[in-house]
């Protein structure tokens, strides 16, 4: 009897430059086969914070990620599987441990990975970044849940986060981490710079607070959320690590216009959209992450 939907994630590690490429490839004994790293996703995990765990379980390397890459579709046992996938760097000279589905990790030129791979989805997944550049991204979140703001005394900058928003903010901590964030800005107002603390905490980074892009400051001058976010493209493309930016529902849609992205809908508390804009023109098509919790 065929089951629901097998949901997993995994990377294409890569190091060399585009002209001289190499992929991180695995053995595995239990299916005498050499694939990429890739594994199940847990009920309570995010896709990218899977990809990261798999392939360092898989071939004992950290990495980092850039884009994300089309997923593959296929049937496991009458079942459908989805495998989500991402354009990452190892961070590592060497291996780690492996958790022993693997028993051989080998850096593999690009065209021989293309030929040699076990399956034909692995290799059409390589194709899609011959050349590519990885590029880290903008990420913009909608803050964590907060209080309601009919029951909140007091300014309402200082509105704070529930206990399912703190729960919200600290999930972003290993999501922020797949991606090697180092640069976090946020509104002024209370439930943004928290959403942001427990990363800024974890990385020992200080939140860049712009008052600019705040509710009430918007609301008053929405020129200055356009100056703002000016500044804020300039530090992303000055980083070599992502930027985060948290922001307010009512002032998001301003924000991705400068971006040049239009979600299409009202982000959800805590949800995360990747942008990775364009050097020259409009920003790729932006990928949601949505909440955890």
């Amino acid at each position: 009897m065929a089951g629901g939907l097998i949901s997993a994630s995994g990377a294409v590690v890569f190091r060399g430059t585009p002209n001289d490429r190499e992929v991180l490839v695995v053995h595995r004994p239990a299916y005498d086969d050499w694939s990429l790293p890739k594994g199940k996703v847990s009920s309570d995990e995010y896709l990218a914070v899977a990809a990261v765990r798999e392939v360092a379980e898989e071939t004992g390397y950290r990495v980092r990620l850039f884009q994300h890459l089309s997923p593959t579709r296929y049937q496991v046992a009458r079942r459908p599987k989805i495998v989500h996938w991402w354009l990452a760097e190892a961070l590592d000279e060497a291996p780690g441990d492996l958790d022993g589905e693997a028993d051989v990790v080998e850096w593999w030129p690009v065209q021989r990975a293309i030929a040699q791979l076990s399956y034909h989805d692995d290799a059409t997944t390589i194709l899609q970044t011959m050349r590519a550049r990885p590029r880290p991204p903008v990420l913009v979140v909608r803050h964590a849940k907060a209080m309601n703001r009919k029951q909140w005394q007091g300014d309402d900058a200082d509105r704070r986060l529930t206990e399912r928003g703190r729960r919200q903010a600290k999930a972003l901590v290993p999501l922020f981490e797949a991606f090697g964030v180092g640069e976090l800005a946020s509104s002024t107002s209370t439930r943004c710079m928290r959403t942001l603390a427990p990363y800024a905490e974890h990385a020992g980074l200080e939140v860049r607070a712009i008052h600019a892009i705040s509710e009430e400051a918007a609301e008053a001058d929405p020129n200055g959320v356009v100056y703002a976010m000016a500044q804020l493209r300039s530090v992303a493309r000055d980083s070599a690590r992502p930027l985060v930016i948290c922001g307010h529902r009512p002032v998001l849609p301003a924000m991705f216009d400068f971006l040049g992205v239009a979600p299409g809908r009202v982000l959800k508390p805590a949800e995360v959209v990747l942008i990775y804009p364009g050097e020259q023109g409009p920003a790729d098509k932006p990928h949601h992450i949505l909440p955890k919790l």
